[in-house]
């Protein structure tokens, strides 16, 4: 899927037309704050490419992505990041909105967190008491 797919899916969520002139705001917007989201969510993406014997992702820019760029993370993130365009979108404008697609949006993200399974480590003694 590729970031254009996930800015249109967003602008249709805050119910305006992904196609309108109207909207080029947002996707000017989306190819800066996708690069946000997939930075918050790298971490939690790697232990799920471990946790399903995926390969590693592919790297991206923290700053600015094309929309044309194929989605960096896994599927899993599609939805997330979906719901925290839209609230990033929508902040300025509506704040009720944007707090609801943001309360999605960090469910989502939990949902995938608690689905994944916890690794064994060897723990450290750092203090050397006995």
């Amino acid at each position: 899927m590729t970031l254009r797919e996930i800015t249109n899916a967003a602008i249709a969520l805050v119910c305006e037309e992904p196609e309108s002139v109207d909207t080029q705001d947002y996707k000017d917007r989306a190819a800066f704050i996708l690069p946000t989201f997939c930075g918050h969510c790298a971490a939690i993406d790697d232990r799920y490419r471990s946790a399903n014997a995926m390969e590693k992702k592919a790297t991206f820019s923290s700053t600015y992505m094309d929309l044309e760029e194929t989605f960096p993370l896994s599927a899993i993130f599609i939805a997330p990041a979906t719901y925290y365009l839209a609230a990033m979108l929508t902040v300025d404008e509506n704040e009720e909105m944007s707090d609801r697609f943001f309360a999605l949006y960090t469910d989502s993200v939990a949902s995938v967190e608690a689905g994944l399974a916890a690794v064994a480590e060897q723990i450290s003694d750092r203090y050397v008491l006995l």
